[in-house]
């Protein structure tokens, strides 16, 4: 490992861009979303930088001594690149010229951002394509809402340093936190079961594990145009109940070890049975339908107590909505003489 992978603090510390082009604008609106005094210098800005106002333009022309102090030092002007870079790390300063990692001191992984949840991904510049690949997937999996339940952690911490004993108590408490009922219900938006879960964390009661049910419909046999929530779903099921006519390639985009249970897709085919039984026993439940779930099965699974969300479908576009190829009728017989 050629780079060590560190979170860096940046909150109120100055931080200097050379460039003020589509590269240094990629790069600032990264360092928008930190806590950090931006500076650039450019002979001209984009106009999205010019009407930011937590961006400095301190200077139109490069000068070393512009850098001093900076915390970090981008470089987005190419013809500056060289230049910029021999004088940041003389001064000590971290510096990234983009698209050339032979002169720079640190590199710009891939981030996946739930903040404060923040997951980088890094190739050391040798794949970035890869990177891009696997922040894809990663993205994919994490609900929108988990910076949100790690912040509601952060308003507990407080409370369980006061009541429950480090060690395993503690860890425990956490782990059921985070992956849970508790964690289920926030990000469901359950705000009553989230609350009454939390509560029985702190007074330590382990009640017999009550599942879920997710309704998912796949009306497309495409496997990418299931939503990034029903990919999800499906990756963290332990139990899968189909439609026959669910397309493999589907399934293919559940957890390897998810027990899949094929039904016939019809009213009264035994799948409401199954769903109940599983949830009751602690589960996290799938019923992967090629169309809408029924009245039936969701009233049944909403009548014995068991939470439950749809995932509805990416709807697939319908001939008359795909739009031709405008072709002027005064070429059309050349296009075709050209393609014969």
């Amino acid at each position: 490992m050629r780079y060590f992978p560190i979170f860096y603090d940046l909150k109120d510390r100055p931080v200097t861009v050379i460039g003020g082009g589509e590269e240094a604008l990629r790069k600032i609106r990264l360092l928008l979303k930190t806590e950090a005094v931006i500076a650039v210098i450019a002979p001209e800005i984009h106009d999205e930088l010019a009407a930011e106002p937590r961006v400095n333009w301190i200077a139109r022309h490069y000068q070393p001594s512009l850098i001093e102090g900076s915390a970090l030092v981008y470089s987005a002007d190419v013809p500056l690149n060289t230049r910029v870079a021999a004088d940041a790390q003389s001064l000590g300063i971290p510096v990234n010229a983009v698209d050339n990692p032979s002169i720079s001191t640190f590199i710009v992984p891939s981030i996946v951002d739930r903040d404060p949840v923040v997951v980088a991904i890094g190739t050391e510049g040798t794949a970035p394509i890869l990177g891009q690949g696997l922040r894809a997937r990663i993205d994919a999996l994490l609900p929108a809402k988990l910076g949100d339940l790690a912040r509601a952690a952060t308003d507990l911490r407080e409370r369980v340093a006061g009541t429950i004993p480090v060690g395993n108590r503690r860890r425990g408490f956490w782990h059921r936190f985070f992956f849970g009922e508790p964690r289920d219900a926030f990000l469901a938006g359950e705000s009553c079961n989230y609350l009454a879960g939390v509560e029985g964390l702190f007074l330590d009661l382990d009640p017999a594990p009550v599942g879920r049910v997710t309704f998912i419909t796949a009306a497309s046999d495409d496997p990418e145009l299931l939503t990034l929530k029903a990919q999800r779903k499906l990756h963290e099921a332990d139990i899968i109940v189909h439609d026959r006519a669910v397309n493999p390639a589907v399934l293919e985009m559940a957890r390897r070890d998810a027990v899949r249970m094929a039904v016939k897709g019809e009213l009264f085919d035994g799948a409401t049975d199954l769903l109940v039984a599983h949830a009751k026993s602690g589960q996290r439940v799938v019923r992967l339908s090629v169309a809408e779930p029924s009245l039936e099965e969701t009233v049944s699974v909403a009548a014995d107590g068991i939470a439950f969300e749809t995932v509805p479908a990416v709807a697939s576009p319908r001939a008359a909505d795909i739009i031709p190829f405008p072709v002027r009728d005064d070429i059309r017989d050349e296009i075709l003489r050209a393609a014969s």
